[in-house]
């Protein structure tokens, strides 16, 4: 199996990187095809024969999972697909759609197991043991540890949840098949017929392993966080400029894993001009884009770093906001003097999540604060409960 993949991988190494991983996922589901074929046939046969209803679910089981092969490749092609006016972002999300289908695939098969296997304890019967029953049940152990290799190996080759998804149920299979062929062993020297009884055992395993695939597709189509390894690599990347004072509020969203699209705000010396500013992001943004295949969106913070004033208000507002005792953290400060005389500060306040105090009521304490302070001032204040990684603002 390893020699194979090694192959395979060299024969699409002049693809690009999309045609690959379309190419991995068509090769996955085809092998799917195949060898769950195989199994199904090996073990319709030996049930019927055997009279073994763990045996015939096995079996019915492999049925299922030639029908999620299927819906593998139907999902790598579609995922192919380009971005279009219909879809923007590009289709890569089908690849989740596909998983998720899959999953209630094994959930339903998982339902049909029980109700076998409840029948089975109700009305027990004994079923026929034979050599050739036994070397089944071992060759497909065999086949099924072979296809947790194959589908692991490519799924993180190309960092596909449906693959690794995959992967895990043929484990489950690897699991009921040993237990299908602990029963009969049992049956065979003891005489105790365990069949539904491990059918059924078998069948809940499946439906709790189905509902944890569901739960992780409908949070791939919803939107999740992302990885804390996509989040570290694009904050070392933005460390790496000397040019910006600081960045912050980093917003991700992935349609996919080759459809990343993000949002940045970068911090400034505001004595730049606006073409300098622009020149910069102009290379962050080209940069994202040709080393981590990032679609990223830089928005312009200018930062007065040179203004007494500015800094003597600045310490007015960390010490009411450090004063509250609640983890609360500042950035896009900026003051604006109004036609009164009066002055404006704004500035957005990252609230974290385990703060139960309402942005209306930290608004209205820290105006109250500021004013204890600075006098007659008014605090515009955009409060952050989402954003991304930390923050590495100047100020």
């Amino acid at each position: 199996m390893y020699l194979f993949l090694k192959y395979f991988k060299k024969k699409i190494a002049q693809q690009t990187p999309i045609e690959q991983r379309t190419s991995y996922g068509i090769l996955a589901g085809s092998v799917g095809l195949g060898s769950n074929l195989i199994l199904f046939i090996l073990k319709i046969f030996t049930g019927i024969f055997s009279g073994s209803i763990s045996i015939i679910t096995d079996a019915i089981n492999h049925l299922s999972d030639m029908l999620s092969s299927g819906l593998t490749v139907i999902g790598f092609k579609m995922a192919k697909k380009k971005p279009d006016h219909e879809h923007p972002f590009g289709h890569e999300r089908s690849e989740s759609i596909s998983g998720l289908l899959i999953s209630i695939v094994i959930m339903f098969v998982g339902l049909q197991f029980i109700k076998s296997s409840v029948d089975k304890i109700i009305s027990p019967s004994a079923i026929k043991i034979s050599l050739a029953v036994y070397l089944i049940l071992i060759i497909s152990i065999g086949l099924k540890l072979a296809q947790v290799y194959f589908y692991h190996s490519v799924g993180r080759q190309i960092d596909s949840a449906t693959l690794i998804a995959t992967a895990k149920d043929s484990l489950n299979d690897v699991f009921t098949t040993a237990a299908v062929l602990f029963s009969a062993l049992v049956q065979a020297r003891t005489g105790w017929r365990l069949d539904g009884w491990v059918g059924l055992g078998v069948a809940v395993y499946i439906l709790i392993s189905a509902a944890s695939l569901i739960r992780t597709f409908i949070n791939d189509l919803l939107g999740h966080q992302p990885a804390a390894e996509l989040v570290e690599r694009m904050d070392t990347l933005l460390r790496t400029y000397d040019d910006i004072l600081g960045f912050h509020d980093l917003l991700i969203h992935q349609y996919g894993p080759n459809m990343i699209f993000a949002s940045v705000h970068v911090e400034f010396d505001s004595n730049w001009t606006l073409n300098q500013a622009h020149h910069v992001t102009d290379k962050i943004e080209h940069d994202f884009w040709h080393q981590a295949q990032i679609h990223l969106v830089c928005h312009i913070d200018p930062i007065d770093i040179n203004n007494q004033k500015y800094a003597r208000i600045y310490e007015a507002v960390q010490a009411v906001i450090q004063h509250y005792e609640l983890g609360l953290t500042t950035h896009d400060f900026h003051v604006e003097e109004l036609i009164n005389g009066d002055e404006l500060i704004q500035f957005d306040v990252v609230v974290p999540e385990h703060i139960t105090t309402s942005d209306d009521e930290l608004l209205v304490s820290i105006n109250h604060d500021l004013r204890k302070i600075l006098g007659q001032v008014t605090a515009e204040i955009t409060f952050d409960h989402h954003y991304i990684g930390d923050d590495h603002t100047l100020i």
